[in-house]
């Protein structure tokens, strides 16, 4: 009888771990995501926020904005509310200092990362309007989120070591770069 209790239990959570599995996953890739791109953020000197490696391309500071402005839009479309502090036509013209894109990011990630990690089974089926074609749910508008985030992270490394600045996670305990 124990045994079978204790199996029970154990189908139990298993089944409850496997509910929220893609919310789970889904939000700590957005937290890791999260965590590089503040790495970047901090590693940038303020001076290169207006870099940007050629005329009509994005400067690090205006990718950022960016980002921030992504976070928002997907987490809007998943339900989330969004500060009422939150200006969201002006995201990416009004913010303009590294102390300002850092916290817009580390506020923008929360909601993004807070929406994904509380959605319900449900909520993820909802259906979702983007402006482009194509039928989408509140869980592409996840997934989008997690690939945008991955997009702009690898292009702002790569705005990093054109301008000299080694990723900090890829430096060695001698200095060096992985």
């Amino acid at each position: 009888m124990k045994t079978l209790l204790l199996l029970s239990a154990m189908v139990a959570c298993l089944s409850l771990q496997a509910q929220n599995q893609f919310q789970n996953e889904a939000s700590g890739t957005l937290a890791f995501y999260s965590d590089r791109i503040m790495q970047l953020a901090d590693a940038v000197p303020a001076d290169k926020y207006s870099w940007s490696p050629e005329e009509g391309v994005r400067t690090f500071g205006e990718v950022l904005a960016h980002v921030v402005s992504a976070n928002y839009f997907f987490a809007m479309k998943m339900g989330a509310v969004i500060p009422e502090t939150v200006d969201m036509m002006g995201i990416e013209k009004n913010l303009k200092t590294k102390e300002q894109l850092k916290t817009a990011l580390q506020d923008s990630y929360k909601v993004v990362i807070d929406v994904v990690k509380n959605s319900s089974k449900a909520d993820l089926e909802e259906k979702v309007e983007f402006p482009f074609p194509g039928e989408f749910t509140s869980m592409s508008a996840a997934l989008i989120a997690v690939s945008h985030s991955s997009e702009h992270m690898g292009q702002l490394i790569a705005y990093c070591r054109t301008n000299g600045i080694t990723p900090p996670w890829s430096v060695t305990d001698e200095g060096g770069q992985d």
